[in-house]
């Protein structure tokens, strides 16, 4: 996740500084709360020429892109929706990831999928099924199967409770599977710290 106004900044922009532009991270999911901070209209389909070496070739991606201040507003309004659904707090959580945004170079915020996407075997597939989940944050039609779909996103184990969100920064006792779900909650840090791990910023 990057605080960069267009899509894939980390392969289509030469200025694109991870060191600086990148929040935080996280492997073949997207965590479920950086979900919450888009909607499907924030989703967005561009071609972009990719050159390794002397081959070039074109590449299709999809992925949300929403100005910080839209997608802060949209990540509150989300909580209670997931809180319905998940039957879990998460407004702590919400709150240092706006705290990690917030810190972050930047007007807009972004999410790269297109690897997630080609590893799910069927892009088209993960789109839709991203855009399903994005328009459920709105209010929910099936809370089950709406559930689910985000849960998968997110690669969310099914255990409970979910893990608090001061679990790192107080040294909680917890087990692999706690670990897990926290990272699929909020993501992890890339190049920089974050709130959630090391108390930098004010998750006010």
């Amino acid at each position: 996740m990057s605080t960069y106004e267009s899509i894939y900044p980390a392969f289509a922009t030469s200025d694109y500084d991870p060191k600086r532009n990148t929040v935080a991270a996280d492997v073949n999911c997207v965590p479920l709360l950086w979900l919450a901070m888009f909607r499907a209209a924030d989703l967005r389909t561009e071609t972009f020429e990719v050159t390794e070496g002397r081959h070039t070739e074109k590449v299709v991606a999809t992925a949300p892109v929403a100005p910080v201040g839209r997608a802060l507003t949209q990540l509150d309004a989300a909580v209670p929706v997931l809180e319905r659904l998940f039957g879990e707090p998460l407004a702590d959580h919400a709150a240092l990831l706006r705290a990690g945004v917030r810190a972050g170079e930047g007007d807009h915020v972004t999410i790269e999928l297109e690897e997630i996407a080609v590893l799910e075997g069927d892009e088209e597939s993960y789109y839709e099924t991203l855009r399903l989940a994005l328009a459920s944050l709105d209010g929910p039609a099936d809370a089950t199967a709406d559930r689910d779909r985000l849960a998968e996103l997110a690669q969310l184990r099914p255990v409970r409770p979910f893990p608090a969100a001061r679990l790192l920064l107080d040294d909680m006792a917890a087990t692999d599977d706690d670990y897990w779900n926290f990272c699929r909650l909020i993501g992890a840090s890339y190049l920089r710290p974050v709130p959630w791990e090391t108390g930098d910023g004010d998750a006010a």
